[in-house]
């Protein structure tokens, strides 16, 4: 872009005309009046040469040279003239300007320029600086006839240079002190037009400024010159179809990012380098430690090998445009997601492929579940069955079987027929939890109350290992809003998985902590323990972690699971802590219930005095 400002180009295009049209006609004027000027000086000191030769031969004669230079110097006064007369060698005979004496000190004048021509032709001229009388001078001379004591020789006039000169300098002056002023007119004209358009152009300016900043809103309204008119109509229509296309494309883009991040499925848009372009929230969501994602591989932002080897590939086949490639890919925290990509068919812009991330940990964990489920639901009945098969067939083989073997044989059955009864009893419960088909029967009810009738029901399974419940409920204005049979489930699941893998003579805890309008509830034991990533499972359905806390059983396995639903479904969440913070054994299970509206404000939070059970 040129850096010369539109006046001075406005002022320089002036000036080449200017002096296109003024300086050559300057130039031929004035070679033609300097030409004109010499041939008129030319032609008067022709008169006057003319003038001094009639003179010459109108005299009789001289008597000597001396005569002869007081008659030149005469006329020269007269005539305002310097009359030099050179013999036809060159020396000088006599000159109206030099005295007498000093005539023989003159050097030859034989090879001056005026001499030579006059000798060749009838008049001989010449301009050239004098060094007898210092000063230039205009030079004209004739060949001559000698008269009495003078020879042949040459006439010569010089008349000054310098009023020419002056006349010549005068007229150059006058004409380029014209040139001159017309520069500066232009130079004022220039200025003027320029400060016009700059001021009429304004209006243009700002309106394209703000069209530049983002603002398509504004418009130019008036001009000052009519020629701007055509353009300040263009730029009203181009701000109108760019505000038209902005909006367009905004919109467009608010719908595509909520579309995009009303997805589920995490989204990136990879460019022809194999570079994360663009991603949805969804997919920040998925890694949400990494703040910068635009411009990494997707190797740097999800650590999977397979997924960039897949986008490694895609991008470097054409042939498959449009193809849709999946892969399935593992990452920590059991997390498994179904990958598609798409090559761009459009790459003009630099963009490579889509890929699209589905979340399918939930369905694979779900799908574990059922087939553990299954499996867990086969064993748990083989088991029971199996062993009331082979005790009933050896009933009915066996006749001569005596009457207290017989006995025992029938308690087995009994024992295994209740067992499974349980089993299905508490799938029917968890069934029913799970669809909600009854409606919850909430009341303000003390958990103290609900401990109580549940600890009643587990009094036999704790009395022959002597453990001993501790109750930090307290007695006083404790209030819940539940179900009072469910809560006493709850309750009784939790202290039965206690009390069977606590060690003898071990105290179980059960205390509470309010916050807010939630009442946390705790159950703590002092057995084994249950490592972390156990604790990710246990609520899961026949889901036993036996092997690592013991082999006393007879649970069923779905306690847990129905704790899990009852306290969901009463708007709270159960949790277990575990061999946290140091400690080498004990489980801590909580839940929390909404508290009740009419629960006493004297109450403080925290643990309340403990009132001791026993088993017995």
């Amino acid at each position: 872009m040129s850096k010369i400002s539109f006046r001075m180009r406005l002022l320089v295009i002036f000036w080449v005309v200017i002096i296109l049209a003024q300086w050559l006609p300057i130039q031929y004027f004035g070679r033609t009046l300097r030409r004109d000027i010499l041939d008129e000086e030319q032609n008067k000191a022709v008169q006057q040469l003319q003038l001094v030769c009639r003179l010459m031969n109108q005299q009789k004669g001289f008597a000597d040279t001396e005569h002869f230079n007081r008659w030149l110097t005469e006329l020269g006064k007269q005539l305002n003239l310097r009359i030099t007369y050179m013999a036809s060698g060159g020396e000088v005979i006599a000159d109206s300007q030099v005295p007498f004496a000093d005539i023989p000190n003159l050097e030859n004048h034989a090879n001056r320029p005026e001499i030579i021509a006059a000798r060749s032709q009838e008049v001989g001229t010449s301009i050239r600086f004098s060094g007898t009388v210092d000063r230039e001078l205009f030079y004209v001379a004739r060949s001559v006839e000698g008269i009495g004591a003078v020879p042949n020789g040459v006439v010569r006039l010089a008349t000054p240079f310098s009023p020419i000169r002056e006349r010549l300098e005068q007229l150059s002056h006058v004409l380029y002190g014209l040139m001159a002023l017309m520069l500066l007119a232009t130079g004022l004209l220039s200025e003027f037009l320029t400060r016009r358009l700059r001021h009429a152009m304004q209006p243009l300016s700002r309106v394209a400024e703000a069209i530049g900043k983002g603002d398509f809103s504004q418009r130019v309204r008036a001009v000052s010159l009519r020629e701007l008119t055509p353009m300040a109509d263009s730029l009203n229509r181009m701000a109108e179809l760019i505000q038209t296309h902005v909006q367009s494309i905004t919109t467009q883009k608010r719908q595509l990012e909520a579309i995009l991040n009303g997805m589920q499925e995490g989204v990136m848009l990879l460019d022809s380098g194999c570079r994360i372009h663009t991603v949805n929230q969804a997919l920040r969501n998925m890694v949400p430690s990494i703040t910068h994602i635009i411009g990494r591989r997707p190797l740097e932002v999800i650590m999977s090998p397979e997924l960039q080897d897949a986008c490694n590939r895609v991008l470097r086949d054409d042939t498959d445009v449009g193809l849709v490639h999946s892969l399935q890919i593992a990452l920590e925290w059991q997390r498994v997601y179904d990958v598609n990509i798409v090559r761009v068919q459009d790459q003009h812009e630099g963009l490579g492929a889509i890929v699209v991330l589905h979340d399918i940990s939930e369905l694979k964990r779900l799908e574990r579940v059922r087939k553990d489920f299954v499996s867990n639901v086969s064993h748990e009945l083989r088991t029971p069955l199996t062993s009331i098969k082979g005790y009933g067939e050896t009933l009915l083989n066996d006749a001569d079987l005596d009457p207290s073997a017989m006995r025992t044989f029938l308690q087995v059955i009994l024992k295994n027929a209740n067992y499974m009864t349980n089993i299905i009893n508490d799938l029917l419960e968890l069934a029913r939890l799970e669809a909600r088909q009854e409606a919850i029967q909430t009341a303000d009810i003390n958990p103290a109350d609900a401990l109580a009738a549940a600890w009643k029901i587990c009094v036999p399974l704790a009395q022959p290992k002597n453990v001993q419940l501790q109750d930090d409920l307290g007695e006083g204005n404790l209030k819940v809003r539940a179900d009072f049979d469910q809560l006493v489930q709850v309750f009784r699941n939790l202290l039965e998985n206690a009390v069977r893998y606590s060690p003898a003579e071990e105290m179980i805890t059960v205390s509470h902590k309010t916050s807010g309008s939630k009442v946390t509830l705790s159950v703590s034991d002092r057995g084994p323990g249950i490592s972390w990533q156990e604790q990710q499972r246990i609520f899961e359905r026949f889901y036993r972690v036996e092997k690592h806390r013991g082999k006393d059983g007879g649970g069923t396995g779905l306690g847990l699971a129905i704790c899990r639903h009852i306290i969901q479904n009463h708007g709270g969440r159960i949790w277990v802590e575990s061999l946290s913070g140091g400690q080498t054994r004990g489980s801590t299970f909580h839940f929390t219930l909404p508290s009740s509206t009419a629960e006493g404000k004297d109450e403080p939070d925290g643990l309340s005095a403990p009132i001791s059970r026993t088993g017995e």
